[in-house]
């Protein structure tokens, strides 16, 4: 799964748009004390390509970070099914 934050991705075209997809940690909130931010990051990012795999997606682009809640970020993005340019 390519995850990025470009809208357009080198050697590749977009023939698909599947949409907006999102993604987060929902790990419980005491925990994230002790965790690193770019741990729970990880995790939001794996759940946006879940979420992107359920919709046919072979990646997702576009990709922005919410960090307003400190305790629950949240990654956005658009799922996109993607093919090498001839």
């Amino acid at each position: 799964m390519i995850s990025s934050t470009l809208t357009s991705y080198p050697g590749k075209k977009v023939v698909k748009d599947l949409g907006i997809v999102y993604g987060y940690d929902d790990k419980l909130r005491p925990l994230r004390g002790i965790t690193a931010i770019s741990e729970y990051l990880d995790q939001a990012i794996l759940d946006l390509e879940k979420n992107a795999e359920k919709l046919g997606a072979n990646a997702v682009l576009g990709i922005s970070f919410s960090m307003m809640d400190k305790a629950l970020p949240a990654v956005i993005g658009t799922a996109v099914y993607l093919e090498d340019e001839e």
